[in-house]
């Protein structure tokens, strides 16, 4: 049961660190066409506030952060496989994410801001943690 639980909370809390990524850079797009007003504003600080609590909750603290930026030579075989494993699928979906929104916006003939860009690259670095914390079934503390 407490592994279950434990895997549980790893998915929600990798989902709300994600969701609340993607939230910040699209309201913060939408809030630049329309126009901003306090409740767009005041969206975007809880959506941070969320993204920063489930990032330290979710990342930092277990470890799954600092293992997936490790050097090679301080990982051990089973660890490089993991580690291997996650970026190759990780960056596969990441050029797919890009690509198809650079698409998007080159259709709309929108330009790509810094707050898009900036997204872009904590989810690059969140997502191979990501996969190791979806996929696998038991997390010891990196």
């Amino acid at each position: 049961m407490e592994l279950k639980e434990s895997i549980r909370k790893r998915r929600i809390g990798v989902m709300l660190t994600l969701i609340s990524l993607a939230a910040i850079a699209s309201i913060f797009e939408y809030g630049r066409i329309e126009q901003w007003n306090i409740m767009l504003q005041i969206t975007e600080i809880i959506l941070f506030v969320v993204f920063v609590v489930s990032l330290v909750l979710t990342f930092l603290r277990t470890g799954l952060w600092r293992f997936t930026h490790k050097p090679l030579k301080y990982l051990d075989e089973r660890e490089i496989a993991l580690t291997s494993k996650s970026l190759r699928y990780a960056y596969a979906f990441f050029a797919v994410i890009v690509l198809i929104l650079l698409l998007s916006f080159s259709l709309l003939e929108r330009p790509v801001h810094i707050v898009i860009v900036v997204s872009l690259i904590l989810f690059a670095h969140l997502l191979p943690a990501a996969v190791i914390a979806w996929t696998e079934k038991q997390i010891k503390e990196f």
